[in-house]
């Protein structure tokens, strides 16, 4: 039986692998796909995938429920019922494939007048969703086989594919670019590339024992446990989800620039994410624990995971954050060309608002793990809201700018409730020193960047970068140590492994 060390271990080497392979495809990719198709053609890609992601909240948190009790019945090896959910599972994935081929298909003959863009890019933009919406259906169904690898602690393989599949991706563009396809061909391809995932999710599933045939069944009755359970966690992750997906989709319908906006958005957005995935390994790796501690009432491990995790995760995140911020323009220079140089500003923005949100990992793992959100679902739909009207009323003056000032709202409403509510009421935590655990190490790194803002070397763009960030470091490293934030120990552990 694998042991569960080696499970962790290897499961977070290939997501980091996936996650900066991914990161680094599209650093590639989407310059030249920017520079083949022009701002406007690559922000209708832009918008019919973010359009075709918002469909999403379909999966009603299936994806949790399925892989919490597809876990329990292999460690019982009830591999009967495994296979009655599962194949019912692909009925319900099914039905809600065709439930998002409508969607799209209407968006398709009656979206002229939801999308602010020409009708001209409007009759390009019909192809790319019904593309979306013949796919749909192979796509959701993989959801199915994904779930069960996981719960086999099989994510290493997921990874693994999903890494070979990005290659593959990356090798469409390329071609694209050298035989000159239109954009319907490369998304064509692209998306029948992403459809082909299915099959060695389901080769190794059914290899596994997991799943008996890839035929639907209507086993309603044992599927029930695993829907009431997702239905339980649906609320609080519609409006985060919401608050993520809407973005582009917002500036496309109140934008006056057309879809160049969403090539805007697409660019500073590559950054951000990369940091987001790798906060979201923390958060994985800490659930575990926090579920443990909070189901034993264990208050010594609660107080240690709220204060010396968020301390440790504020260093982390600010070893990501600050030297990206400031290289913020030579990023972006190096990455689509001088003439993008204006969004570093609001690249910069967004970076340092995920130092205001990452940090709170810890505290908002324990919070899950209690199981008391309700008035963590308040506290999203609110923030949600208000990020959204924001975005929408900022868009004209200040462009890609105003969904970035929406997120720092929703990011600034979400840990404000964390600090005046939950951290007192729920787990019973000195809000002050959480936040002492956070300001410290992250006050650091401001000071530490603050001489190197206006630094620049008369050499190229990468030098300098690469400088920079490593002058940052030193200082930063140094100021620790200094203030005792950390151990000489520690912080070589810190820098190794960022």
């Amino acid at each position: 039986m694998k042991s569960s060390i080696k499970y962790v271990a290897g499961s977070f080497a290939w997501s980091s692998i996936a996650k900066i392979l991914n990161a680094g495809l599209k650093f590639i990719s989407i310059p030249l796909l920017l520079n083949y198709f022009g701002k406007e053609n690559y922000g209708l890609i832009t918008l019919a995938v973010s359009t075709n992601a918002y469909m999403q909240l379909l999966n009603m948190g299936m994806n949790t429920g399925a892989v919490k009790f597809f876990s329990q019945w292999i460690a019982t090896k009830d591999y009967d019922l495994i296979n009655r959910v599962s194949r019912t599972n692909i009925s319900f994935y099914a039905g809600l494939g065709i439930i998002n081929s409508i969607v799209l298909l209407l968006l398709a003959w009656q979206g002229t007048e939801v999308f602010n863009i020409t009708s001209e890019e409007f009759s390009t933009f019909r192809y790319l969703l019904y593309i979306l919406a013949g796919a749909s259906v192979i796509n959701w169904t993989t959801f199915v086989f994904n779930q069960l690898l996981i719960a086999d602690e099989k994510m290493a393989f997921t990874q693994q594919v999903l890494s070979a599949r990005n290659i593959i991706n990356l090798l469409l563009v390329l071609l694209t670019v050298q035989f000159k396809w239109s954009i319907i061909q490369y998304f064509l391809y692209d998306t029948l590339t992403n459809m082909l995932v299915i099959v060695p999710f389901y080769r190794v599933s059914k290899h596994r024992n997991l799943i008996q045939s890839i035929l639907p069944a209507f086993y309603w009755k044992d599927f029930a446990v695993v829907f009431k359970y997702s239905l339980a966690i649906f609320a609080m992750s519609l409006f985060q989800f919401t608050a993520t997906q809407s973005r582009p989709i917002v500036l496309g319908m109140f934008t006056n620039q057309g879809a160049s906006i969403l090539s805007d958005y697409r660019v500073i957005e590559v950054f951000p994410i990369f940091i987001i995935s790798i906060g979201g390994m923390l958060i994985s790796i800490l659930l575990p624990k926090t579920a443990q501690a909070v189901q034993r009432n264990d208050r010594k491990t609660i107080e240690k995971i709220a204060y010396e995790g968020t301390k440790y995760t504020s260093i982390l995140v600010a070893l990501l954050c600050f030297p990206i911020m400031l290289n913020a323009k030579g990023l972006i220079t190096l990455y689509v060309g001088e003439s993008y140089a204006y969004l570093s500003l609001w690249l910069s923005l967004w970076v340092f608002t995920l130092t205001l949100s990452l940090h709170n990992s810890p505290v908002s793992s324990l919070v899950l793990a209690t199981g008391k959100t309700r008035m963590l679902v308040y506290s999203t739909s609110l923030a949600c809201i208000l990020s959204m009207i924001i975005n929408a009323i900022l868009c004209i003056q200040f462009g890609v700018g105003s969904a970035v000032i929406g997120y720092l709202v929703y990011i600034i409403i979400q840990v404000s409730f964390y600090y005046l509510y939950f951290n007192r009421r729920i787990l019973g935590l000195n809000a002050m020193k959480v936040f002492k655990s956070f300001i410290v190490p992250t006050f650091l790194g401001i000071v530490a960047a603050v001489p190197f803002v206006v630094f620049e070397l008369n050499t190229n763009l990468i030098l300098q970068i690469i400088v920079k960030s490593a002058l940052w470091l030193l200082l930063y490293s140094v100021l620790l140590l200094v203030f005792k934030v950390l151990e000489r120990e520690q912080l070589l552990t810190l820098i190794n492994k960022p």
